[in-house]
């Protein structure tokens, strides 16, 4: 179907200049004609035009006023104005321009010249629309962008995706980065002992306080799994600092559980403190949108996020809080005070790795926990060289200083073990860990 023409009022005082200005636009164009800038006004609260030519000297309100008043109404003020008019004096040319009329032609004109002007101001018009259309669903889709991304994205994560849009890839990528779970100590039980909406509450409010400490860290939410947060570090924006990242999130969510502990006591829940587990695990990972067309999911699929979640259930094993792998510490900058413990093989993944149980940030660090790790590390020293006896001395002097230092007490109960059983001569040193 042939696009309608575009619709151009013809404003001018004298009929005759009326009739052949009406003869020459409607070879291309539907016109309307107005004798004077009142019947104009009167003109446009009926129609809508493109176009506007504008006699000048016309009685009662000159064709200077008329652009003033087209200008001062929201309805009006962008239709193209070209003045039509006899006169030649540069400083009227420059009034009308500096008014807001895109041109000014004057009389007598020839016809082919006017048509093209015309023809080009409706192409720049028609351009400034699109533009303006275009600039409308940017902003539109940028708005939906901001709301979809905020739900697991922290705000100047999404406002440096909507700024470049090419860091964004949604396909299935693989990349270097920090996996970070959590999950509540014995949180079955806590469930058990409250109202349905006592539950809801805590859960919302303590799931609040965690997932903005990692949207603070510039971390992805990548799903909550009841009192579970699984979350990442380095995508969908690259950072270079993400396993720092993800273990200064680690160490602030568990000084933060004060706070929701705090708030479990004002509310007089019978019930006993929040206390998160936390693992960390870094290495390379694929991420991108995994489901369908209507439902997706942007997540992480690698051996290094399962590590993760199975450090996180290691915290059971040695009585931390948080245990990350060797990858993630190493990556640090000496930023995080790390004691190391075991190597290890966990279910499902071969590979062996050191893992360590971050205790808080180097900068905060007291004297007392810096000498305890000192002294639990000499003990470390002394059992994997499997000087047994030496071992069980040196730890039973980290827990003089820390009577319940869990991985102290569980070093002492195997240098006990290995001293009446040794252990098999070709023994790696590696212990293996069976269960998820």
């Amino acid at each position: 179907m042939e696009s309608e023409k575009a619709l151009i009022i013809l404003v001018d005082d004298n009929p005759a200049n009326l009739r052949i200005g009406k003869n020459i636009l409607s070879e291309k164009y539907r016109v309307a004609t107005a004798p004077s800038a009142e019947k104009l006004f009167s003109l446009l609260e009926n129609n809508n035009p493109d176009m506007i030519l504008l006699d000048v000297d016309m009685p009662e309100m000159n064709g200077y006023e008329a652009l003033k008043n087209l200008k001062t109404k929201p309805e009006t003020m962008n239709i193209p104005v070209i003045f039509l008019t006899a006169r030649t004096e540069s400083d009227d040319e420059l009034e009308g321009l500096s008014l807001g009329a895109v041109d000014y032609i004057t009389k007598p004109f020839q016809p082919t010249l006017l048509l093209k002007r015309i023809e080009i101001h409706l192409l720049i018009e028609s351009q400034r629309i699109t533009l303006e259309k275009q600039a409308r669903d940017l902003q539109y889709f940028n708005n939906n962008l901001r709301r979809a991304f905020s739900t697991y994205l922290s705000e100047d994560v999404v406002e440096e995706i909507i700024s470049d849009p090419t860091r964004l890839q949604l396909g299935g990528i693989k990349r270097h980065m920090t996996a970070l779970f959590t999950d509540i100590k014995d949180f079955a039980p806590i469930a058990e002992a409250l109202a349905p909406e006592q539950l809801i509450e805590l859960l919302n409010y303590y799931l609040s306080i965690m997932s903005d400490v990692i949207l603070d860290q510039k971390g992805t939410i990548d799903k909550y799994e009841g009192d579970a947060i699984i979350s990442f570090f380095g995508a969908p924006l690259e950072l270079s600092d993400h396993a720092q990242r993800a273990c200064i999130a680690a160490i602030t969510m568990k000084k933060l559980e004060e706070k929701v502990n705090i708030r479990i006591i004002e509310k007089g829940l019978n019930i006993p403190p929040i206390c998160t587990r936390i693992g960390i695990n870094t290495g390379d990972m694929i991420v991108g949108n995994i489901g369908t067309q209507k439902k997706m999911n942007y997540t992480i699929i690698s051996n290094a996020a399962n590590l993760a979640s199975r450090l996180e259930k290691m915290n059971k094993k040695y009585g931390t809080w948080i245990i990350a792998s060797e990858q993630t510490v190493k990556n640090t900058n000496d930023l995080i005070l790390a004691r190391r413990l075991d190597h290890i093989r966990v279910v499902g993944i071969n590979e062996p790795v050191r893992i360590y149980e971050l205790l808080d940030l180097a900068s905060a660090a007291s004297p007392a926990l810096m000498e305890k790790l000192d002294m639990f590390h000499a003990a470390l020293d002394l059992f994997e060289k499997r000087d047994w006896s030496a071992a069980e001395a040196s730890f039973r002097q980290t827990l003089d200083m820390s009577p319940n230092d869990s991985p102290s007490l569980l070093y002492l109960e195997r240098c006990q073990k290995f001293q009446e059983t040794e252990p098999e001569s070709n023994w790696d040193g590696i212990f293996d860990m069976r269960e998820k």
